[in-house]
């Protein structure tokens, strides 16, 4: 898996790419210790597959920085992964949106 992130307006995008599966959630998790403070857009319009380790890895993610205040929304999610993310009821579990602009949007930003 590759993972960058950006920070714009104060919001930081993580983008992983490829697979988010049991060998990569640990690399994502691990990562995502590294970011600041502050709102997170996960843009997953990279990643083509996700396994259950890997979304508990994002839920872990999501529990951390909901538990420091901050919101972690979903974005780019299509294909097989937007499958597994709505079969496992993580469309209820965090806002989804079509793409970074959408998320950034939804938070009051826009897009640079």
């Amino acid at each position: 898996m590759e993972i960058s992130h950006t920070i714009s307006q104060g919001v930081i995008t993580v983008t992983p790419v490829k697979w988010l599966d049991a060998a990569a959630s640990e690399e994502f998790l691990q990562y995502c210790t590294t970011l600041p403070a502050g709102p997170v857009i996960l843009d997953l319009s990279g990643l083509t597959y996700i396994s259950s380790t890997g979304l508990r890895g994002l839920l872990q993610f999501g529990k951390e920085r909901r538990n420091q205040g901050t919101d972690v929304v979903l974005s780019g999610c299509s294909g097989f992964v937007l499958s597994v993310l709505r079969m496992s009821g993580f469309d209820r579990l965090f806002l989804m949106y079509p793409s970074v602009a959408d998320a950034l949007a939804a938070m009051g930003k826009t897009a640079n």
